[in-house]
C-alpha cells in the first residue's frame, strides 16, 4: 500500500473532509484580530517577521518564554512563504493544527474498520465549542492536539505492525519527543502516560525499557538545537526560565510570593475544575459525549477490542494527568476532544444502527432537534433585528446589513428545506444516513449562522479603528505610548502599527508627565477610558486633549488618546 493511500481518504468520503477543511478556513481571513490571544501571540509572530528572531517569540522586544514556539514557527514560516503578515496568516497555524488533529483521527478510525465514524467524529468536534474557538485564534493548543494525537497514533501503527518496523517505532519516539515544542513536557507527558499506563497493563516489560531508553537519547536530540540556541540567546536564566518555571512550576503547588508576576503561579485551580468546565466547552455535543462515555466504559460495553482498550487509557490517563496538574484552564484538555468525539462517532454510529435504546434515542433526538432549532433561529434573528433597525446590524454599513440580511435569508429557506429533508429520511428507512449526515449539514448551517453575524462582531470588537487614530498621530510626528501593561492591548496596537510601542505606568505620575512633557513636540498616550480619570489626576496642572476614535464599536470606544499639544487629528476631541 502506498503512502498516500494511507493517508489519503477513501473516495466515497473525500467530498466530506474537502467540506471539512473548507469549515476551518472560515474565520481566519474575514475579520480583524480580536482579544485577547489573537492580539498578544499575533504581535509575536509579526515582531519575529519583522526582526527576523526564530529563537524564542518576541513580544515588543521581550523573549517570550512561557511557552515553546511551534505554533510562531509556523506562522513565521507561512507569513514568510506567501511574503506578507496579517490576521488570517498568524491564524491559519491554529487551524491547519486543528484539521490535522481530527485527519488523524478519520485515519485512525479507518485503520479501526470505522472510516464513516471517523468522519462523523471529525464532524462532531469540529463544532463543538471550545474547538471551534481555538482553531481560529492564535495559540498553542490545537498545535499540542495534533501532536498529541498524531503521536498516540503512531504509536499504534508500531504497536500493531510489529517491533521490526523499526521506522514505526523511530517515527513515534521523533514526534513525542516534538510535542514538547508545542507546549512544553506536558505533550510528551499525555504520550508516554498513555503508552506507559497501556503496556503496563499489556505487561510488556521489555517493550516499556526499549522504548523508554530510546526516548530520552531521541527526545535529547530534539531538543538540543533549541536549547543550545537558548543558552546562545540568553544563557542560564533562558534555560531555567523555559524549563523550570514555565513547565515544573505550572505543574506543581509551590509559588513565589516575592515575585510581581509569579510564573508559578498560573491558572491555578482546584482538583475538580474540569467536571465542571468540561461540560460547558462540549457544547452542544455534551448530551452524546456523556452518553458515548458511558457506553464504552460500562462494564458490559459493545465496544471491545485491543484498539477500544488503547483509546480507553488515551482518554483516561490523560484525563488524570490534567486533573493531577495544579495549573488549569479549559483549553489545557482540548487535546482530549478528538479522542473524546471518536468515542462519540462510534457510538453514533452504532446507536444509528440498533437504534434499540429508548434513553440513547431521546438523547439523539434532543440533541439535534435543539441544534436544528437553534441554526435556524439565528438568522430569523437577524432578520427582526434588521427590519427592526437595530444598531448592531447596521453599524457594520448599509451595505454590509443588506448583504448579511439576504444571507439570513437563504439561511432560512436552505436550511429549513434540508432539515425538512433530514427528517423524512429518518422517519423513512434511511434512518441511520439521516443521523450521521445530520453533523455536517448543521456544521453548514453553522458556518452560515456565523457569517451572517461577523461584520456586525468585529464591528464591535476590532482595534482597528484605535490603531488607525494612532498610526495617523505617529505619521504626524507624534511620540505615542500606552498606558499600562495588559498584553491584549499592547499586542493589538503593536500587530496593525508594525511596530513595538513604548509602555508607561499609571501609578507613576512622574512617567505619564516625562513621556508627555519632557521635549518638544507633540506626544500622547493610550488610555483605557475606565482609566482616564486617574489619568487626568496624574497630570494636574497640565495642558492636554482628549481624542476619541470615530465610529470605533465599542472595542475602540474604550480607549482615548491624551494628547499634550493640538492635534490635526480627525478623530472626535474632548477638552479637558
Amino acid at each position: 500500500m502506498s503512502l498516500l493511500t494511507r493517508i489519503l481518504p477513501s473516495r466515497t468520503h473525500a467530498l466530506a473532509w474537502l467540506l471539512l477543511a473548507l469549515f476551518f478556513a472560515f474565520g481566519l481571513f474575514d475579520h480583524s484580530l480580536w482579544s485577547s490571544n489573537d492580539t498578544r501571540e499575533g504581535a509575536m509572530i509579526r515582531e519575529m517577521v519583522r526582526e527576523g528572531v526564530w529563537v524564542t517569540p518576541v513580544f515588543n522586544g521581550q523573549s517570550y518564554l512561557e511557552k515553546p514556539p511551534l505554533l510562531h514557527w509556523t506562522g513565521v514560516v507561512l507569513c514568510k512563504v506567501f511574503g506578507r503578515v496579517n490576521e488570517g496568516l498568524v491564524r491559519l497555524p491554529a487551524a491547519l493544527y486543528g484539521f490535522g488533529a481530527l485527519w488523524i483521527i478519520g485515519l485512525w478510525a479507518r485503520d479501526l474498520g470505522r472510516e464513516r465514524a471517523g468522519v462523523v467524529a471529525a464532524f462532531l468536534c469540529a463544532t463543538s465549542l471550545l474547538y471551534f474557538e481555538y482553531s481560529r485564534i492564535v495559540l498553542t493548543d490545537t498545535a499540542l492536539a495534533f501532536m498529541v494525537v498524531l503521536s498516540l497514533y503512531l504509536f499504534w501503527k508500531a504497536y500493531t505492525a510489529g517491533i521490526r518496523r523499526l521506522t514505526n517505532w523511530l517515527a513515534f519516539l521523533a514526534v513525542s519527543a516534538g510535542t514538547f515544542y508545542a507546549k512544553g513536557l506536558i505533550g510528551p507527558g499525555f504520550v508516554w502516560v498513555s503508552v506507559g499506563a497501556f503496556l503496563v497493563y499489556r505487561r510488556e516489560w521489555k517493550l516499556i525499557v526499549l522504548l523508554g531508553t530510546a526516548f530520552s537519547v531521541v527526545f535529547a536530540l530534539v531538543l538540543a538545537p533549541w536549547v543550545a540556541a537558548l543558552w546562545h540567546a540568553g544563557g542560564g536564566a533562558f534555560l531555567y526560565s523555559v524549563f523550570w518555571e514555565n513547565q515544573f512550576g505550572r505543574f506543581l503547588a509551590f509559588n513565589d510570593p516575592n515575585l510581581p508576576l509569579d510564573p508559578y503561579y498560573v491558572h491555578k485551580e482546584s482538583v475538580l475544575y474540569y467536571l465542571g468546565s468540561l461540560p460547558v466547552r462540549l457544547i452542544p455535543w455534551t448530551l452524546l459525549v456523556m452518553a458515548a462515555l458511558i457506553s464504552w466504559f460500562r462494564p458490559k460495553s459493545p465496544v471491545t477490542g485491543l484498539p477500544a482498550l488503547f483509546v480507553r487509557f488515551a482518554l483516561v490517563c490523560m484525563l488524570v494527568l490534567l486533573h493531577v496538574s495544579s495549573s488549569k484552564a479549559a483549553c489545557y484538555a482540548l487535546p482530549l476532544f478528538p479522542i473524546l468525539f471518536l468515542m462519540t462517532g462510534v457510538w453514533l454510529e452504532d446507536t444509528a444502527t440498533r437504534w434499540t435504546s429508548a434513553l440513547d434515542r431521546r438523547l439523539v433526538g434532543l440533541t439535534f432537534g435543539l441544534i436544528g432549532g437553534a441554526v435556524l433561529a439565528v438568522p430569523l434573528g437577524y432578520v427582526l433585528a434588521f427590519l427592526a433597525g437595530m444598531t448592531v446590524v447596521w453599524a457594520p454599513g448599509t451595505g454590509a446589513a443588506i448583504i448579511c440580511f439576504g444571507l439570513a435569508l437563504l439561511t432560512l429557506v436552505v436550511g429549513g428545506y434540508a432539515e425538512i429533508r433530514l427528517w423524512k429520511a429518518f422517519r423513512s428507512d434511511q434512518r441511520v444516513d439521516a443521523i450521521l449526515s445530520a453533523p455536517m449539514i448543521l456544521a453548514v448551517l453553522g458556518l452560515l449562522d456565523a457569517a451572517i453575524f461577523m461584520p456586525s462582531v468585529n464591528c464591535q470588537r476590532t482595534y482597528e479603528p484605535l490603531a488607525a487614530l494612532v498610526r495617523q498621530e505617529l505619521n504626524a510626528g507624534t511620540r505615542i505610548a500606552l498606558a499600562g501593561d495588559r498584553e491584549r492591548d499592547l499586542g493589538a496596537l503593536m500587530f496593525y502599527l508594525d511596530s513595538r510601542l513604548t509602555v508607561v505606568a499609571l501609578t507613576n505620575a512622574t512617567e505619564c508627565a516625562d513621556f508627555l512633557y519632557d521635549r518638544p513636540g507633540p506626544a500622547g498616550i493610550v488610555v483605557a477610558e475606565s482609566d482616564l480619570i486617574h489619568a487626568e489626576r496624574l497630570l494636574i496642572g497640565k495642558s492636554f486633549r482628549i481624542i476619541q476614535p470615530m465610529h470605533g464599536g465599542h472595542k475602540s470606544e474604550e480607549f482615548r488618546l491624551l494628547m499634550n499639544y493640538e492635534s490635526n487629528c480627525s478623530g472626535r476631541t474632548e477638552e479637558n
